[in-house]
């Protein structure tokens, strides 16, 4: 899918917010398959930092990723069980790690600020948007991951599309 098509269909509707290093992030609903509690996940040699390792949902084995450390933000508190976001991308199951599924959420698309209007390059996140006096950065799912990272994940944990 092309950023202009992402940034097309993320532009406004229902996302899910979520919490990630203590920060208020949407994701929009299309793209979530599912949040679970926080499972035993499977750590694995050489793989990226970001990457925690993989765990085995309904017949999946899929790459968790840990959501702080992707986007760059402080790691969630010890106190703080992690939830498990599962993400549909193109027919590949990620999971990433988030302090908190918090509510579903509609988010009007002309209110929006994209990143390149911020003087930023849209790449994790494609806009923010005050939402309730608060800050909500909207994620692009499709950006978690590059290609080269998907090529070299798959080699070796074996991304199953779904």
């Amino acid at each position: 899918m092309t950023e202009s098509h992402f940034e097309l269909s993320a532009t406004h509707g229902v996302f899910l917010a979520i919490r990630i290093g203590g920060v208020v992030h949407a994701v929009p609903i299309r793209f979530v398959e599912e949040v679970l509690p926080a499972l035993p996940v499977e750590t694995i040699a050489q793989l990226p930092a970001f990457v925690r390792g993989v765990v085995f949902v309904r017949g999946h084995l899929i790459p968790v990723l840990d959501g702080a450390e992707r986007l760059g933000l402080p790691p969630r508190p010890e106190w703080i069980e992690p939830h498990l976001l599962c993400l549909n991308i193109e027919g590949r199951l990620i999971g990433l790690e988030i302090d908190e599924a918090m509510d579903l959420i509609e988010l009007p698309g002309e209110e929006q600020v994209s990143i390149p209007k911020l003087g930023g390059t849209a790449s994790f996140l494609s806009a923010v948007i005050d939402h309730q006096g608060e800050i909500v950065r909207i994620l692009n799912p499709e950006k978690l991951l590059r290609n080269d990272e998907v090529s070299r994940l798959s080699e070796t944990i074996s991304i199953q599309p779904e």
